[in-house]
Parts: structure tokens; sequence; C-alpha cells
């Protein structure tokens, strides 16, 4: 069952009194059902475009709802990519077979869902063994770089190759240290030209694997920069292997959101506004626009707690600015339950914005 804003030719609906709740497009209530509709109300009305929620049950439309990736299957995906990574001193065709294993169980999920995923909700703890942070940044970039794709077009072989990029991009950290890579502190001058090593060092290990360039060219250029200040050759635009420039957006989003040794995440939004600063300087703004849609920071009914302190619920999300959607309140700051309706629309009030969002997974 979902609940989906209807648009309705207001004369339809009136006669003295608001037959149901009405709302602009943005989720915004207009007028509360039951309330008279006076001439001065009716005249400001019919300027509006009017909305009602309405029920959509329609079997197929469910199945088009989106629903967060599976816990079971984004344990597991990171599980085989830590022990593929354990294993591989120098990368053989049997790492790379079980690594397309991985990119073949992200296409099915991706099938026939739209997927959102909240890797903070899973306890990972267990791949701690050498650096945790590389595998499930690895699943998350991976994800991220998929809907990406799609966005942009990719298909078939040409998506599969895309997402094992993703998967491999890092590889060359494990020949960094550890202790570097998990460094608490701010790094030394010399312990960063290590870390900016760690492309080379992954196209390297991949020299004896018949793979696609593009493969390659997204370990080794995803920290290339559309404005020619990546790193490690230089490149500029064009140049850069566009699966490389995909996978440049969503390692930074990814990384911005993660939490590290030596600092917290931060939020989503926050990090998603970032990435729009830099689009046409750092990244090829084509790539931003498709991340932007295909990246569902907070969908409509989720759970979500204000900088203020009120809870409430997702109702309407504008495509063109997702970090600002319309949120009804369900609690106030006290925790206590609201007994009227109160949206808060948070592309005209810019000074709330939303610190958690609480996932809830639906059932396949």
């Amino acid at each position: 069952m979902k609940w989906l804003l209807e648009q309705v030719q207001f004369n339809s609906m009136m006669s003295m009194t608001a037959s149901a709740d009405l709302f602009n497009r943005f989720g915004v209530l207009l007028l509360s059902r039951g309330q008279p509709i006076t001439a001065t109300i009716r005249e400001l009305l019919e300027k509006h475009e009017v909305y009602v929620w309405s029920r959509q049950n329609n079997k197929s439309d469910l199945t088009k709802q989106k629903k967060i990736f599976p816990k079971d299957i984004y344990t597991k995906l990171v599980g085989s990519l830590w022990s593929i990574y354990h294993d591989a001193k120098l990368i053989q065709p049997e790492h790379i077979e079980k690594t397309v294993s991985l990119v073949e169980a992200i296409l099915k999920e991706l099938k026939s869902q739209t997927i959102y995923f909240d890797s903070k909700q899973f306890n990972l703890s267990k791949f701690r063994q050498y650096d945790q942070g590389t595998f499930i940044h690895s699943i998350n970039v991976a994800l991220l770089t998929a809907v990406t794709g799609m966005n942009l077009g990719y298909r078939s072989r040409k998506l599969k190759n895309l997402i094992l990029g993703a998967l491999l991009h890092d590889l060359g950290k494990l020949r960094v240290p550890k202790e570097i890579l998990n460094k608490p502190g701010n790094l030394t001058g010399q312990e960063f030209d290590l870390i900016k090593q760690h492309p080379c060092l992954g196209a390297e290990m991949l020299k004896n694997v018949r793979l696609l360039p593009g493969v390659i060219a997204s370990v080794e250029e995803h920290h290339e920069r559309w404005n020619v200040k990546g790193y490690p050759h230089g490149l500029t635009g064009s140049t850069i292997h566009l699966d490389a420039q995909i996978v440049a957006v969503t390692d930074v989003y990814e990384a911005l959101t993660a939490d590290r040794p030596y600092r917290q995440g931060i939020p989503p939004y926050q990090a998603l506004e970032m990435i729009f600063a830099w689009s046409g300087r750092d990244f090829n703004p084509d790539v931003v626009q498709a991340f932007r849609q295909a990246l569902i920071l907070y969908p409509e009914n989720s759970i979500v707690t204000l900088n203020t302190g009120e809870m409430g619920m997702v109702v309407a999300v504008n495509k063109q600015f997702p970090t600002r959607p319309v949120v009804r309140l369900l609690f106030d700051s006290n925790g206590r339950t609201l007994n009227k309706e109160v949206f808060v629309d948070l592309l005209q009030n810019l000074t709330c914005f939303i610190e958690c969002v609480e996932f809830k997974e639906e059932a396949s």
C-alpha cells in the first residue's frame, strides 16, 4: 500500500467545505478537510495546482517501490570481497571470476527494484582483519556506481564492467601499510604520497589479467579530476575514461559520508551539496546530474529527525533539490505527539535540515 499526491481539479471536489485535505505539489497543506471555503479561499486555491493523497494499491505499482538493499546480500557481498582481496597477492583470473559473481549479485538486486541502502546500520565488525573500511567502501561505491551508470544509459556488458571497476578501484590499497590507511591523525607528506600511489599500484596488480580498458581506467584514473588537478597523471575532461569519471563521483560521496578513524562522516545532504558545488570543476556535470537522480537520500515515508529535534515523515521530494524534502512533523522537539498536521518545507525553511534518517527494510 502506498500513498501518493494526486492532482485534482479544484472545482470538481469543492462545495462549501473541503471534502479532503488539499496540498500543493510539494505536499504542503493548503486547506484541511472540513474547513469552510470562503470566496477568498476559493480564489486563492483556484490559482494553485491542487493535490490530494491518493492510495495506490495496484500490484504493478508495488513492484516498483523503492526498497532497501537487502542486508543479508549486502553482508555477503562485503565478506566475499574481503576474501578476494585477502587472498590476493597478485590478482589472478580466478579472483576476477569471483569478483564478477559479486557484480551479478548486485545486478540481480538492481534489475527490478530501485534500491537505496544505508551501510551504517549494518554490523560488519568481523571484517576488521585487514581494513574493513576498504571493503565496505568498495561495495558502497559499486552500488552507487551501478545506479549512476544506469542513469547514463549503461546496460549489459558495459554496465557489468563499470561495476567491476568500481569494486576493484581501491585494490592498490593492499600495497599501502594498514597503519597508514587507518592512521587516526593527519598524514605526513610522505605518507600521503604513499596513499597517492594506490591507483597505479592497483593497475599494476591487474596487468596479468585480461580486462577491458574501462575496468583498468576505473582503478587507475578514479582520482583524476575534470579540472586537471587530480592524480596520478593529471588528466583532464574527456581524456579521463567515463567509467573512471563515474567512480570518481561515487567514491568521493561515499568517502565523505563514511566514518573514518580520523573523522566522523558528514550528513548525506551536506555531502551531496558538496558534490553539486564541485560539478564542472572536479567532476563531469553530466555524471553529477546522473548521480543526483540515482541517489535516494530521503525516500518518501522514511522517518527523519530535524536539527530542531523534531521528528517527522518525508511526504514529498523535489527531484531538483533532493536534500530539501517536505516533512510532515509527527513529534515536537520534546518528543510529544503533534495533534495537528504541521508540514515543514525544507526548500523554504533553509535554517532546518535533516540530521538523521531511519530506514525501514521492506519485505521482498
